[in-house]
């Protein structure tokens, strides 16, 4: 509808108000929405600025993909959603800063891989059902986060070949079952150069995503965190904690949080802290095998599980023959390397009580990463993931989502964007970004409009006295990211004011 407002100096506007979503799911709610209307960028070097199409010229290319010859639209782009499913489009991109990847952590040689429009459609379920028996978790992505970036599994597609005494790639793609490929690369260790500083970074495909802790991310949507944009460093801030933010949604359709939540898991009053993953290093320590002495010849309770060695989770490691034994802990291979370095708390006896170590007690984050408790989105309480750090802010295992689901994951990516079912449109972003025009400022006889913009747009000011008659006030307005400005003189007599985009420079769909 359109509506006129008149202020008691005279002067009004007019804008396209469209009807506020009256849903309050936060499966619809929580989406990074307000910065879909400018570029993503990508920061090429130490020493270069973003850019909004790369690599530019003299800056190293890998041939796996082309990066972005036209500027792509950042974050969500639309929200669609049926009656069981949330369907989520975006470019990939993030609005926040991404790059630079190096080869080295020297940050000497441009790795060459780029970001692009990937035009990726997610898939959420509305409605969470607990898996019943174990379901575990297979390599590629494990969810979306709220600003349409992909979050993916712990590991990297590689494994440690015990035939050629090196790390190669998984067979299937380290899929669970898999009793040959023993040894799974975790990313954060084998790609740590080639992360940015929000841990993240494209895939061949030109797929950007995250392994872990997404800072930037964190950053943007207020959790606790600095920045000193200088040298891209982020670092924890832990004094006057808040609940982490609402970070995303897992494809079994839990929620995953950020690293801080209510001490007591059912108690919102209670003090904020750091949530303990269950998932302990394998040297030594509450009880775990020590494989700086034993080597890796064997394979923790919830390891053996998953590759099918055991039919059930046992109470004793399982040991490896000879042709499935990975490398022993070395400056190469150190202990952290394989997700199979972790053993899981609750398989294991605390001596001093006898007992399993208890979650809730001993650690936080149950096997999938995750627990039962209220948050601010969800006061009565879900099953939640949250991303883990150990104490000093760096990524602690399993860096996303465990090996395992919570929940039973029926949502992932839609092949080509093709939804087959009736959906509703929830928002609409990029460069279909609503204009909205904010209440226009007088100050020293100078008239300034405001408005919500489209990057890359070009827009016309107009003004009438009585809504029937316009003249241009203002012709070939450029925005700046997803702002527009005008100034025009202040008049005596009524004005009103509208705004209207007129040209939209290319970009990639």
């Amino acid at each position: 509808m359109i509506v006129s407002v008149t202020y008691p100096i005279g002067i009004g506007i007019i804008a396209l108000i469209c009807a506020t979503p009256v849903h309050a799911d936060p499966l619809l709610t929580s989406w990074l929405t307000n910065t879909s209307g400018q570029y993503a960028r990508v920061t090429e070097t130490t020493t270069t600025s973003p850019v909004t199409t790369w690599p530019s010229p003299g800056i190293q290319q890998n041939n796996l993909n082309n990066g972005q010859p036209l500027p792509a639209y950042a974050d969500v782009q639309q929200v669609l959603y049926s009656t069981n499913f949330v369907y989520v489009r975006s470019s990939d991109l993030a609005s926040h800063r991404m790059g630079p990847w190096y080869k080295e952590y020297a940050k000497i040689n441009v790795n060459g891989l780029w970001p692009e429009n990937r035009s990726l459609t997610s898939k959420i379920p509305r409605f969470q059902t607990p898996a019943s028996s174990p379901n575990q978790v297979q390599q590629g992505p494990v969810g979306v986060l709220v600003n349409g970036v992909t979050i993916a599994n712990l590991g990297d597609g590689s494994g440690y070949k015990t035939a050629t005494g090196q790390d190669g790639g998984i067979t299937g793609g380290g899929v669970p079952g898999n009793q040959t490929d023993v040894w799974i690369r975790c990313a954060t260790g084998a790609e740590g150069p080639i992360l940015d500083g929000g841990f993240g970074h494209p895939a061949p495909d030109g797929g950007y995503h995250y392994h872990a802790n997404p800072r930037a991310l964190r950053l943007q949507l207020g959790d606790n965190l600095s920045y000193n944009p200088a040298n891209d460093a982020y670092l924890e801030a832990t004094t006057n904690l808040h609940h982490s933010p609402l970070l995303g949604w897992a494809y079994d359709g839990y929620p995953i949080y950020g690293p801080y939540g209510y001490a007591s898991a059912m108690n919102s009053n209670s003090p904020i802290r750091r949530m303990v993953s269950g998932h302990v290093p394998r040297d030594g320590s509450f009880g775990t095998a020590n494989l700086n002495a034993t080597g890796r010849h064997s394979l923790a309770p919830w390891a053996a599980l998953f590759h099918t060695f055991t039919a059930t989770l046992g109470t004793n490691d399982h040991q490896l023959a000879t042709n499935n034994y990975g490398p022993n802990v070395s400056t190469g291979f150190p202990i952290g390397w394989y997700a199979e370095d972790f053993d899981y708390l609750g398989d294991r006896i605390n001596v001093g009580t006898g007992t399993n170590y208890k979650q809730g007690v001993d650690y936080d984050l149950d096997k999938p990463n995750g627990r039962i408790c209220v948050t601010p989105e969800f006061p009565g309480g879900t099953y939640a993931y949250f991303i883990p750090i150990d104490a000093n802010g760096a990524p602690a295992f399993p860096f996303s989502i465990g090996r395992y689901w919570y929940g039973n994951n029926t949502g992932g990516r839609v092949a080509n964007g093709n939804i087959t079912q009736t959906v509703v449109t929830n928002f609409a972003g990029g460069p279909n970004t609503e204009l909205r025009l904010a209440s226009p400022v007088v100050s020293d006889n100078v008239v300034t409009l405001v408005w919500s913009a489209t990057e890359g747009g070009i827009y016309r000011v107009e003004a009438s006295a009585n809504l029937s008659t316009w003249t241009t006030n203002a012709n070939g307005v450029a925005a700046v990211l997803n702002r527009g400005t005008s100034t025009s003189s202040a008049l005596a007599t009524n004005r009103f004011f509208r705004v209207t985009r007129s040209g939209l420079a290319p970009y990639a769909p």
